[in-house]
C-alpha cells in the first residue's frame, strides 16, 4: 500500500499592494464607515464571518474554507519600531531579521535545516521566474520552474544521444571548478544541481492524475505546479 505524501509547506507569496481593510472588513467598528464613507464596501455585500469581521465580496472560495476551519486569518502582522521604509520591511519579510540586515532568507534556512546534508536538489521549488529572497541561502540548492512541461536545461535538444552528450559537456566543464574559489564553487555547485533537479522534476508531469480543473491563469498553474510535484512524491 502506498504511503501517503509527507507534509509539505507551500507559501504563496502575493507581492503588490493590498487594501486590508477591503479585504478583511471589520464593519461593526464605526471608524470603518467614518473614515471610509466613499470606498468602503457596503455592509449588504460584506461575507460575514463573526459580529466582528467579514470579508471583500469577491472572496466567496475564501469563506467556504473558513467555514470548514481550512483558512485562518491573523490580524496585525508586522514588527516593533517600524522605520516605515517599504524596502527595510521587504527586506525583514524575506529574512526575518528585524534588528539587522540579514544575509539569508527564512525559507532558506528551513530548507537547509530539513535537507542539511543537500541529498535532495528539490526539497525547495519556486515556482516563478525569479528566485525570492525568502528561499536564497548559502549552500541551498532551490529549483526555479516556470512551467514543468518544459522545465529543464537544453529543452529544444530532443534527439536521446545528442542530448546526453551535451549534458555530459555542460557537466564536466563545472565539476572541475568545484573547490577553486567561493565564486566559482558557488556557480558550479549551483549548475549541477540544477541539473539534478531538472532531472528529477521533470517526471512530474507523468506521475500527476488528478479530476482538479485549474484556471488558466498565473497563481492557478503554479498551483497545479506545486500540486505536480508533491503527489509525484519526488524526493
Amino acid at each position: 500500500m502506498k504511503q501517503p505524501n509527507e507534509p509539505v509547506l507551500v507559501v504563496l507569496q502575493l507581492t503588490g499592494g493590498n487594501d486590508y481593510l477591503n479585504t478583511v472588513i471589520p464593519y461593526t467598528d464605526p471608524n470603518y464607515r467614518d473614515y471610509r464613507p466613499s470606498i468602503g464596501v457596503p455592509e449588504q455585500d460584506i461575507l460575514i464571518l463573526d459580529n466582528e469581521i467579514g470579508l471583500h465580496p469577491s472572496m466567496g472560495p475564501t469563506k467556504e474554507l473558513y467555514d470548514k476551519g481550512e483558512v485562518a486569518i491573523i490580524h496585525g502582522v508586522g514588527y516593533e519600531n517600524s522605520s516605515r521604509s517599504h524596502f527595510r520591511s521587504m527586506d525583514i519579510w524575506h529574512t526575518c531579521e528585524p534588528d539587522k540586515v540579514g544575509t539569508e532568507g527564512w525559507l532558506g534556512r528551513v530548507i537547509r535545516e530539513l535537507d542539511p546534508k543537500q541529498e535532495n536538489p528539490v526539497t525547495g521549488v519556486n515556482f516563478g521566474y525569479d528566485l525570492p529572497r525568502a528561499m536564497a541561502a548559502p549552500s541551498v540548492p532551490v529549483a526555479c520552474v516556470i512551467d514543468l512541461a518544459t522545465y529543464g536545461l537544453l529543452p529544444g535538444v530532443t534527439e536521446p544521444a545528442q542530448r546526453a552528450a551535451v549534458l555530459d559537456r555542460f557537466k564536466r566543464l563545472y565539476s572541475p571548478a568545484i573547490g577553486t574559489g567561493p565564486a566559482m564553487n558557488y556557480l558550479a555547485q549551483t549548475a549541477l544541481q540544477g541539473m539534478d533537479g531538472a532531472d528529477i522534476l521533470k517526471v512530474a508531469p507523468q506521475r500527476y492524475s488528478s479530476t482538479i480543473e485549474y484556471a488558466n491563469n498565473s497563481v492557478a498553474q503554479k498551483l497545479k505546479g506545486i500540486a505536480q510535484v508533491h503527489l509525484a512524491n519526488l524526493g
